[in-house]
């Protein structure tokens, strides 16, 4: 499964925390199944779990749901962008940046 697949489980399935709930397990499996990329998979099924966590019990507005799909999409293009990269070190940059967006990320966060 390429990472772009990913957003796809989320659209098909509505934007809701069963989609990302879903996205995340097929994430995981990705990491066993392309260790290559499994970093990247294992940030991707961190944010949406990220998101089941903020959202299982409480409401969201569908331009909520819009914008976290957003949020998550920028991860993955910034990800898959990475995918055929030999550089080692522009690599780990992305993904520290990724990382970095996922723990800064307000909409993946639980209201305080």
């Amino acid at each position: 499964m390429r990472m772009t697949e990913l957003l796809k489980i989320i659209e098909d399935n509505g934007k809701g925390v069963r989609a990302y709930s879903e996205c995340g397990q097929a994430a995981r499996e990705c990491i066993k199944t392309q260790p290559n990329q499994a970093v990247s998979y294992y940030l991707l099924s961190i944010a949406a779990d990220r998101f089941v966590d903020t959202y299982d019990d409480q409401p969201l507005l569908s331009q909520g749901a819009e914008d976290v799909f957003q949020s998550f999409k920028s991860y993955v293009d910034q990800l898959a962008a990475t995918e055929q990269e030999s550089d080692a070190a522009k690599k780990l940059q992305v993904l520290n940046q990724v990382a970095t967006e996922i723990a800064e990320d307000k909409f993946l966060r639980p209201a305080e």
